[in-house]
């Protein structure tokens, strides 16, 4: 499979536009090109808004495409597409993108859908986290992702309130000062959850990888945790 043709993970942020809008008001108009992703796009396998825990301004539309750039592609020819950007331009909705980037999933590692819990999944207040990690050297980040995708595979098993534990490498160039910049490793976490989050935090498998990582020799650049609460206007998965 090509890197265009592989599954593919989409962020954006953007900061609503206050003084001409509400944030329900700026959801409602998004949720129509969600329901259009959710009825008319069999390659977008997930879309939904979460709001910015810091700054409920801000809104994160999180993104996955089962074919990557032919998914998006696809994605953003749909008149759906169009009639969104031209109703909340003719509104002035948006006052900025805060940030936005395309990753590449890290093959094999961890998870994006748990389908039992719901065919689709689009439940409102639950924790949605991301991770943006940058290391000095390649050897480093491989390193980390392999001793980490050995705790996924532990996650999977013994934390059934962990619904998304996966991640991929950023694909493009970004702002100095924005998050996931190109090459960095951009984990994300959704939980049914504060209590989820909680208990994988505080596993005892998942505080002694910090012990692991020093033994290997591994060491992360910089770290940025982002976190954000679903609204349920989308879907996390089909």
């Amino acid at each position: 499979m090509s890197s265009d043709n592989r599954p593919m993970t989409a962020v954006v942020e953007f900061q609503i536009r206050p003084e001409n809008t509400t944030m329900e008001e700026w959801l409602d108009e998004w949720q129509k090109r969600a329901e259009d992703a959710l009825e008319f796009e069999p390659e977008t396998t997930a879309y939904e808004a979460c709001i910015n825990e810091e700054d409920p301004t801000r809104v994160l539309i999180f993104e996955r495409y089962s074919h990557g750039h032919r998914s998006l592609t696809a994605h953003v020819e749909r008149p759906a597409h169009a009639a969104l950007n031209e109703t909340m331009a003719a509104k002035n909705m948006t006052k900025r993108r805060v940030f936005s980037n395309l990753m590449a999933d890290l093959s094999g590692y961890g998870w994006w859908s748990r389908p039992e819990v719901g065919a689709v999944q689009r439940d409102q207040n639950m924790p949605l986290i991301l991770l943006d990690m940058s290391f000095d050297d390649d050897r480093k980040r491989d390193g980390f992702i392999d001793i980490s995708g050995e705790h996924a595979r532990y996650c999977a098993e013994e934390e059934p309130g962990t619904l998304i534990y996966s991640g991929g490498v950023a694909l493009n160039d970004a702002k100095p000062d924005a998050p996931a910049q190109k090459g960095n490793l951009i984990f994300t976490m959704a939980c049914t959850d504060d209590a989820a989050v909680t208990k994988h935090a505080m596993d005892p498998n998942h505080v002694a990888l910090e012990a692991r990582f020093n033994a290997a020799g591994i060491d992360v650049a910089s770290s940025n945790m982002l976190q954000y609460r679903t609204t349920g206007r989308g879907f996390l998965w089909k």
